[in-house]
């Protein structure tokens, strides 16, 4: 008996160390493809992990974000559809691997996608998630620029409510939440800027929110910021397409 097991062990520990080659192999072609601005093999990549090791921690979480990447640049229903796989994707690494920041941050990415796509009270509770998986992810690793560019895109969204919205989150927060100004906003994309200031996204949203605050000089500064940076994600034109308008829009404030 004892001799039929350590046989058994001694035929496996090479399937398991093939195993475990491919899964860091395909974790490399998916970072490359991710870096390279290829969402649907970088999926394709990391989906592919899974199928070897479906509780791997990278393949969990770059999995559900290059669900949202691969269902942004599709559009129409596969967006959606994207979007609430991404969540369980993200709910699954959140379950195995809560101590880890990234867990969190997929997690509020995919939520905070999929509200865009929700109405009224639905809106509100999915954001009210958004909010505590992003703090969350920030408590884990302070030094995270995307969870703290997610907490400005919520205050800002937040604090920005039309009134139906608004009657919306009287229900679900008993009134619009507790802090939620563009004057946090603005401190949550300074400190994704502070993290990593090369960015552009960080600099459009940063631009955005100082508009709304009439602070249009540091807005200039911050929006031509985006312009000059280089491209370091694949929506980066868009951001800067966005930036070139709203510089347009402020040129004489």
């Amino acid at each position: 008996m004892k001799k039929s097991l350590i046989l058994l062990l001694v035929l496996l520990v090479p399937t398991m160390v093939f195993a475990q080659d491919g899964v860091q192999e395909l974790l490399q072609q998916g970072d490359a493809a991710y870096d390279a601005f290829d969402n649907q093999t970088a999926l394709s990549s990391y989906q592919k992990v899974l199928e070897i090791d479906a509780n791997n921690f990278e393949g969990l979480w770059k999995t559900a974000r290059a669900l949202t990447d691969a269902g942004k640049a599709l559009g129409g229903d596969a967006e959606k559809e994207h979007y609430i796989e991404a969540g369980k994707v993200a709910r699954k690494c959140v379950e195995l691997h809560s101590d880890k920041a990234e867990s969190h941050y997929v997690l509020a990415l995919a939520i905070g996608r999929l509200a865009l796509f929700e109405g009224g009270k639905k809106k509100i509770e999915l954001s009210k998630e958004v909010e505590a998986e992003a703090k969350k992810t920030l408590e884990l690793n302070p030094q995270h620029d995307g969870a703290a560019h997610i907490l400005g895109r919520w205050n800002y969204n937040i604090s920005t409510l039309g009134w139906f919205l608004r009657a919306a989150a009287k229900v679900v927060y008993g009134g619009v939440p507790e802090g939620a100004t563009l004057e946090n906003a603005a401190k949550y994309f300074s400190m994704a800027i502070e993290i990593n200031p090369d960015k552009p996204v960080h600099r459009l949203e940063y631009g955005r929110t100082l508009i709304e605050l009439e602070n249009y000089a540091e807005a200039k500064v911050q929006l031509q910021k985006c312009l000059d940076l280089e491209k370091v994600q694949w929506e980066d034109d868009n951001h800067k397409k966005e930036a070139a308008e709203l510089l347009k829009d402020i040129k004489n404030k």
